[in-house]
């Protein structure tokens, strides 16, 4: 009797340790992050919110490459727990922003669609350039990314196997020392 209801109780703590998502980023970089940041009054007015350490989730629009890194614009999505942890795009557009991140990241993670979290510092608006258009957008100085490597499509669209020839959703976490 004993043995069953140990076996009950394991079982049990395993399926509520299965239940919720894994920690996407260090502890030392997670502390003292906005998971709730007002985006929409961010982004009306990037430049009253500097210095606060932020958790923002979209989809990659473009990529434009610095001295030191890359800028990346960011449709913003909101982060949701079901059906699959992330950035789920629910068809409303919330706006853009951008992510200064020095550092290398292989392209494979920067091509457009993709969807990513990121732990970052606000700073002030930068100017970029968006489909051949000049742009002031609320800036980040990213300090960890979060990338799945959707192609666009929905995290929730991926198996949870790779078994019957489907291929398993890439993600990686990305840090660098300095934002």
């Amino acid at each position: 009797m004993t043995r069953v209801l140990t076996t009950m109780a394991l079982c049990a703590g395993l399926t509520l340790v299965g239940c919720g998502h894994t920690q996407l980023f260090p502890v030392d970089v997670a502390a003292d992050t906005d998971r709730n940041f007002d985006f929409t009054a961010w982004r009306t007015i990037p430049n009253a919110k500097t210095g606060q350490k932020v958790e923002l989730g979209g989809r990659i629009v473009q990529v434009n490459s610095t001295a030191d890194g890359v800028v990346i614009i960011v449709t913003q999505l909101p982060i949701v727990q079901q059906p699959a942890y992330g950035p789920k795009d629910g068809g409303r557009r919330s706006g853009e922003f951008a992510i200064r991140y020095n550092g290398t990241l292989n392209a494979k993670w920067l091509r457009a669609g993709n969807r990513l979290i990121v732990i970052g510092t606000t700073e002030q608006a930068r100017v970029v350039v968006v489909d051949d258009v000049q742009r002031n957008l609320p800036s980040l100085a990213g300090r960890c990314l979060h990338v799945w490597n959707t192609g666009g499509k929905e995290i929730a669209e991926f198996p949870y196997n790779a078994g019957g020839g489907y291929e398993p959703l890439e993600e990686e976490t990305l840090c660098t020392v300095q934002p």
